[in-house]
């Protein structure tokens, strides 16, 4: 039986992790194929894990009894091997189906979808990411920093014996962990540092055993720092997309103020592309950091906008003959004339900081991305 990938765009290979990380994971699982059995439970875990339907778990054990017993009288020669069932699975993984999600109740359709007006608060983002918690401890993802119970003893994590304590000297406050203890009395610094500490912390287990004696569970090893972090980076987002608190994760385990789905995907492109000039790369980020920060200052963001402005002089070329000379005019004007840059006499300043600064630097963001693209494109 050879199959197609529209066998693998039906509603029973809906996902549970974003697309991309499916397609990633897939790369390396097909790139270490052995003949070791531990390379089989890694494949029959991903797949567990990453779809929401029990069906294509056990697809992929059907693949697997029928290679292990084939033999001459029903070896079927059109029939997937495991490792092709995984390639034709990659070719389709951009495009598998997305979980349906159930149709909203009454508040919910009244409130747009969300089970709240306007998002969840503190509390409820608080409560929701305690969940979230409880669920990585559960499926190994917190095993490599805070430890494994065993029913035969357990093992301490690379914190040590003594997590909390640990938890506590990384962000000088106790009552923080276990989150499930303590969420109900969280402030949003405390929520904001213990997704950051656990962003540092977090690694999914590659493989696993069940530990047969008196029902123990699944032990988990072979953490994978980069998927782990992936996983909770999405998670974490996809959460507090859903709340009023205006955060975002970013690329490197940190909070800050969240934009516009259509500017963070600017902030990503920016953040990935190959800049122009060797310098650029330090300092935009710098930038990009100190605006967002989650306590950032009107100076901070105005100190911020003066090194996007240093960014573009460098390719003041590039925009002199790309943009329209009033645009290009503009473009400095704005930084030199309305206190920004300079605060002499002379500078315009009757407008509102906030609203004015976030606007200038998003258009110097915007415009950094474009000289990105005229560059790639020329080369």
């Amino acid at each position: 039986m050879t199959l197609d990938s529209n066998h693998f765009r039906t509603r029973s290979f809906e996902v549970s992790w974003p697309n991309w990380i499916i397609k990633a994971e897939l790369d390396r699982l097909i790139s270490t194929k052995t003949n070791d059995p531990s390379w089989g439970d890694q494949c029959e875990f991903f797949i567990a894990e990453a779809f929401s339907s029990s069906g294509v778990l056990d697809e992929w054990k059907a693949v697997a009894e029928r290679e292990d017993s084939r033999d001459r009288w029903s070896f079927d020669p059109s029939a997937p091997t495991r490792i092709g069932w995984l390639q034709q699975l990659h070719g389709a993984a951009e495009t598998l189906p997305a979980q349906q999600d159930r149709i909203p109740y009454w508040s919910q359709r009244r409130n747009g979808g969300s089970t709240t007006r306007g998002g969840l608060d503190l509390a409820g983002t608080t409560r929701r990411f305690s969940a979230l918690v409880r669920d990585l401890e559960k499926t190994g993802y917190l095993t490599w920093a805070f430890g494994q119970e065993c029913v035969d003893g357990g093992t301490d994590g690379t914190l040590g014996p003594d997590a909390a304590e640990e938890v506590h000297l990384a962000l000088g406050r106790d009552n923080l962990w276990p989150v499930q203890q303590h969420f109900a009395n969280y402030g949003l610094d405390d929520l904001c540092d213990v997704i950051e500490f656990l962003a540092d912390h977090v690694r999914r287990p590659v493989a696993r055993e069940w530990h047969r004696w008196d029902d123990c569970g699944w032990h988990y090893k072979s953490f994978d720092a980069r998927l782990g972090f992936q996983l909770y980076r999405w998670r974490v987002n996809t959460l507090l997309s859903q709340s009023v608190l205006g955060l975002t994760l970013t690329e490197v385990g940190r909070l800050e103020t969240a934009a516009p789905s259509a500017v963070e995907d600017l902030v990503t492109a920016v953040r990935t592309a190959e800049n122009v000039h060797d310098a650029d790369d330090v300092e935009l980020e710098h930038a990009l950091t100190q605006f967002r920060a989650r306590n950032a200052t009107e100076m901070d963001k105005r100190s911020a906008v003066i090194s996007l402005a240093g960014i573009l002089e460098r390719r003041r070329g590039l925009v002199q003959e790309h943009l329209a000379k009033k645009d290009e005019g503009a473009l400095f004007r704005i930084a030199n004339e309305f206190g920004i840059r300079h605060q002499d006499a002379k500078q315009q300043k009757d407008y509102d900081p906030e609203l004015y600064l976030e606007w200038v630097f998003y258009w110097y963001v915007a415009t950094i991305n474009l000289t990105n693209r005229i560059v790639a494109a020329q080369s």
